[in-house]
């Protein structure tokens, strides 16, 4: 603000001395005429020793009429006035000494009164064709000059005043207009504070919606990883109740058998692995955005080829119709995570078949199905193995608690996932993946 006022202001400066020297300039040149026409009208006195101006050839009245503020005088070589216009009725003073064929403009204060002042020297034949002196000096009364330059001079830095008033109630206007949506940033980072909303929520304009957006994604991160370290602990504590529970149930004798090391060792070894794995699972944030692009079919290929050595000796047989390649922006533990889990169920409760395929889906999406040909579970169950810690199946080993940690995790990616009943009789799980 400061420096476009400063601005302005010597621009204004600028404009003034501008005009002032167009005006002098265009003054100078106004007599430096009047001088060429009383030259024009110059003529030989009676002796023809010496030049006069001849009053019939002169056309600027202002010379004939008595104190109009334009006078001229004709000097000769002595400094002599040997004509003086009809308009001089007081006394001026002697010009310097000037070069023949220069010109000579001044501003000069005389009887209290501003004047330009242009002199010319020439040199001039008579009669005998010699060479003589002579200077011609216009003077002109410079006050309606001054006066209507003073007139500019206030209308410019009135109307700059003018302006710049105008422009500070415009710019505070415009300011205050502008920082509308940081005030209403401030009053929602102060309901996000007091907790009376999880996010912003008002449209705010392109410069400013990316910071809202991103934001946004913070506090989502935010609420899924403090959501993720409460389900981690649950998890945690869930999955050491069953360790725990057998080792309580060692006999409670000074000597332990070798069995009895076994199963500690083995029990230790496991809180061990649910321990290290609940924390990873725990400090990983989830982003699309932020992840690396990996190859669908390449983890499918990894987790399959693990799958049949647990299962040889079911002889599971996997049907595949999927792309060569499907590109997504996923954490590859938490892809590894999310189809092992899947996988290993359709695994262990098939009778023999499992069909993993893919379909293009609209904007960039891709489907991804897994089915087997198991029993299957009926609608209501569908609903429930979703839920933490409900296993439907008491026989198979588990914490109930794998399909949770799916959930959670596609939830963090905005993948849609569903389940329902497949055509063989046993569960198809369809998952929703946004490709690169």
């Amino acid at each position: 603000m400061i420096v476009l006022i400063v601005f302005m202001i010597l621009t204004v400066v600028a404009l003034e001395r501008v005009v002032e020297q167009r005006a002098l300039v265009a003054e100078e040149a106004r007599l430096q005429l009047l001088i060429y026409g009383l030259l024009a009208a110059v003529d030989r006195n009676r002796a023809g020793m010496s030049i006069t101006i001849s009053a019939d050839r002169l056309f600027e009245n202002s010379l004939m009429t008595r104190d109009s503020g334009l006078y001229a005088i004709l000097y000769n070589a002595k400094r002599q006035g040997i004509w003086r216009s009809r308009s001089i009725t007081r006394v001026f003073p002697e010009i310097e000494q000037i070069t023949p064929g220069d010109w000579q403009f001044k501003i000069l204060e005389h009887d209290s009164k501003p004047y330009f002042r242009l002199a010319f020297a020439i040199h001039w034949p008579d009669v005998r064709d010699k060479l003589q002196r002579y200077d011609v000096v216009v003077w002109q009364e410079a006050s309606a000059h001054f006066e209507q330059l003073d007139r500019f001079r206030q209308t410019l830095w009135s109307w700059l005043v003018v302006t710049i008033a105008l422009l500070l109630i415009v710019m505070y206007l415009v300011t205050m207009w502008s920082l509308r949506p940081l005030t209403k940033l401030g009053l929602e980072i102060k309901a996000i504070e007091d907790r009376k909303q999880t996010g912003f929520e008002n449209n705010y304009p392109i410069e400013i919606a990316p910071l809202t957006e991103n934001l946004n994604i913070l506090l989502t991160r935010e609420r899924y990883q403090q959501q993720r370290y409460r389900n981690a602990m649950d998890d945690l504590a869930h999955s050491l109740k069953t360790p725990l529970a057998v080792l309580s149930g060692l006999p409670k004798v000074k000597k332990t058998d070798r069995v009895d090391l076994d199963i500690l060792r083995e029990q230790i070894d496991r809180m061990n692995q649910i321990v290290t794995y609940q924390l990873k699972k725990a400090s990983s944030v989830a982003d699309a955005k932020m992840s690396k692009p990996i190859d669908l079919v390449q983890v499918v290929g990894r987790i399959l080829s693990a799958l049949e050595k647990v299962y040889r000796e079911k002889s599971v047989r996997v049907e595949a119709d999927m792309a060569p390649a499907i590109m997504i922006r996923m954490d590859e533990s938490d892809c590894l995570e999310v189809l092992g889990n899947l996988l290993d169920n359709a695994f262990k409760y098939c009778r023999g078949r499992v069909f993993i395929g893919s379909s293009d889906g609209a904007e960039g999406q891709m489907h991804l199905t897994i089915e087997d040909d198991g029993s299957g579970l009926p609608e209501h169950e569908i609903e429930q193995i979703l839920n933490r810690g409900t296993r439907l199946d008491q026989v198979s080993e588990g914490q109930g608690i794998g399909l949770a940690v799916v959930a959670d995790i596609v939830k963090s990616y905005n993948i849609a996932m569903s389940f329902k009943r497949s055509v063989a009789g046993g569960l198809r799980v369809q998952l929703v993946f946004q490709t690169v």
